[in-house]
């Protein structure tokens, strides 16, 4: 186990076990960016997600993208090293769990990618906001909790627009009453977007 303070990170050498599965984040959420000459695209991670950061593309690419990594609420990690793949090899269900999560890693950053297709950052925003209450979210009485403090700079990242164009996005979907800061967190109301979901054609 492994406990990671708020800050910038650097795991890359520290926890370099390509022998093994990974690193399982068991709570708390950062951010992975990547990017050039100040503009950034931005994954955010939490419980539930497999990383392995020592494995990069960068050698074998034309513009290496380096990443970059961030702790915006501390970080409890597993570390499934060598010694954890030996262990668990008699229990191939542990591997298929591992593979799952992986998996399901791309599958959300294939949906982020379709959210920064919508034209209008506040469409943007607000798809965003629904897509982490499906993984974080909790429903209370006033709508849906996504307990995660995501600066306006932040949701930047995550949506492919400046911060005034989310500040201004911002405002607009709390005066339509759909979402709103509260305090460290943010409150969904109203239903998702009910927007028709296109489907690709090869």
């Amino acid at each position: 186990m492994a406990r990671i303070a708020k800050g910038d990170w650097d795991p890359a050498e520290a926890y370099r076990e390509p022998a093994g599965f990974g690193l399982l984040v068991l709570s708390g959420f950062l951010v992975r960016r990547v990017g050039r000459a100040g503009r950034f695209g931005a994954e955010l991670l939490g419980p539930g997600d497999l990383l392995r950061p020592w494995q990069t593309v960068g050698p074998f690419a034309t513009r290496p993208f380096e990443p970059v990594w961030s702790v915006v609420v501390p970080v409890e990690l597993a570390l499934l090293d060598f010694a954890f793949v030996s262990r668990a090899a008699p229990f191939p269900a542990v591997s298929l769990q591992l593979v799952d999560r992986a998996v399901l890693r791309s599958r959300h950053l294939a949906v982020a990618l379709a959210i920064v297709q919508q034209p209008r950052v506040d469409q943007r925003l607000h798809w965003l906001f629904w897509h982490l209450a499906d993984r974080w979210g909790r429903a209370t009485p006033e709508g849906v909790r996504v307990d995660l403090p995501l600066t306006h700079a932040l949701l930047g990242e995550l949506v492919a627009a400046r911060r005034p164009s989310v500040t201004t996005a911002l405002s607009d979907l709390a005066a339509a009453g759909k979402v709103e800061r509260d305090g460290g967190s943010w409150l969904l109301r109203g239903d998702p977007p009910a927007d028709q979901v296109d489907r690709a054609v090869a």
